[in-house]
């Protein structure tokens, strides 16, 4: 098993398990063409999904200086192409359409603990990435039957469904996320797709813990994965 390095910034934002079943989720489907990463951070979940599909053309998208060049190391360091912008999402453009577009968006809500670290904060809340005008951006950039991949908290499941219906975007495929049997779902993961016209798919559950144990999906994500991480 390949073991892939991941070099982030000490004190700032830092990839963690939202990031890996993100990952996992789109991992199951298979990845085709053209693939846009929004918001990429240290490049993790395109990086990995590039060795996964070796043909993909990856394209990886940050706002931030500092996650372009942590893009950059960890290209390099993985052996990885791809091609980097460090632009503001919504006033991208760009000559071609994507196949794909996939985003772990910041959705902490307003009104939470903001941290003054720049880094953080423009990663984590949605006051720097409005969910509205990132499902309408991302449906410009797609092609006629082009895939939405994304993460958000599941409580904003409603106005996620009238968004997408919105920007004439359908659900495809959705999972939700618990920390265990006995608690509400915390996150969802979703598959949304232009000219759909099928019946979205509710995939099986996935649980973080089982009697306050990392649960066995979770061993098994962890145990297909051998990264390291380096600090900066």
């Amino acid at each position: 098993m390949r073991e892939f390095t991941f070099t982030q910034l000490k004190d700032g934002y830092r990839y963690n398990s939202d990031t890996l079943l993100l990952y996992d989720f789109i991992s199951k489907h298979k990845l085709k063409g053209s693939v846009l990463e929004v918001g990429c951070g240290c490049g993790i979940i395109g990086i990995l999904l590039k060795h996964k599909f070796e043909k993909i053309e990856l394209f990886l998208l940050d706002i931030l200086q500092q996650n372009y060049e942590l893009c950059e190391i960890n290209l390099k360091q993985n052996n990885i192409s791809a091609q980097l912008f460090c632009e503001d999402f919504f006033s991208f453009s760009h000559k071609r359409k994507f196949d794909f577009i996939l985003c772990n968006p910041p959705f902490y809500r307003n009104g939470a603990y903001e941290s003054t670290n720049l880094h953080k904060k423009v990663s984590k809340f949605q006051s720097s990435f409005c969910l509205d005008s990132f499902i309408k951006k991302s449906n410009s950039l797609l092609k006629a039957n082009g895939t939405l991949y994304f993460c958000y908290e599941s409580s904003a499941l409603e106005s996620i469904c009238s968004t997408l219906t919105k920007y004439k975007l359908r659900l495809s495929k959705i999972c939700f996320v618990y920390k265990d049997e006995k608690s509400k779902a915390r996150l969802v993961l979703l598959e949304a797709k232009k000219s759909f016209n099928g019946v979205c798919e509710v995939m099986r559950p996935f649980f973080m813990y089982k009697d306050k144990i990392i649960s066995p999906q979770m061993q098994e994500l962890s145990s297909s994965l051998r990264i390291k991480s380096l600090d900066l």
